[in-house]
């Protein structure tokens, strides 16, 4: 957590402190689960997935997605994942949005990132132009390990399916 000497209050992830961040809880809430508040996350990769989502997320249903965008990022790509990097304000980065409604589901999602992503404010901008204050993971590790190379959803679920001898898409 950035130091806040003298403050003692947590916060949120919406608040400047939050975007500047590399601790693995944004509001600091898994000591205390009922301090936890629903909000947004910025999804760009694999967890735009909803059938992918939701076994990260451990749910049955698969989770309920909104196409959104955000800026100030670039995407680079580590192996098979994309990564976040801040820069190119003027470029947006396409995803979706899910609204995060335990710290159990948070805690998860972590986990998943692992310590190679960090959470970091965003502001998410939906299809009808509305705008909500959000999280999303960016990289959090030395930039020379990422590859200047696009992110196809398509390949990746495509890769997905077959890997686990399903088939094309849609089957």
């Amino acid at each position: 957590m950035s130091s806040m000497a003298g403050n003692t209050q947590q916060p949120t992830p919406f608040s400047p402190e939050a975007s500047q961040t590399s601790d693995r809880s944004v509001a600091n809430t898994h000591h205390d689960p009922q301090l936890f508040q629903p909000h947004h996350f910025f999804f760009y990769g694999s967890l735009s997935d909803p059938s992918f989502l939701a076994k990260v997320l451990k749910c049955q249903d698969k989770p309920a997605l909104r196409p959104a965008t955000i800026m100030e990022h670039d995407m680079r790509m580590w192996g098979d994942f994309p990564a976040l990097l801040d820069g190119r304000p003027e470029k947006p980065i396409h995803g979706v949005s899910y609204k995060v409604r335990s710290q159990a589901e948070e805690n998860r999602l972590a986990e998943y990132e692992t310590d190679m992503y960090r959470k970091k404010g965003c502001l998410i901008e939906f299809r009808d132009g509305s705008k909500v204050p959000g999280v999303t993971f960016v990289w959090n590790a030395d930039p020379g390990l990422l590859k200047d190379e696009g992110f196809d959803m398509e390949d990746w679920l495509l890769e997905q399916k077959e890997s686990r001898g399903e088939g094309e898409i849609g089957t």
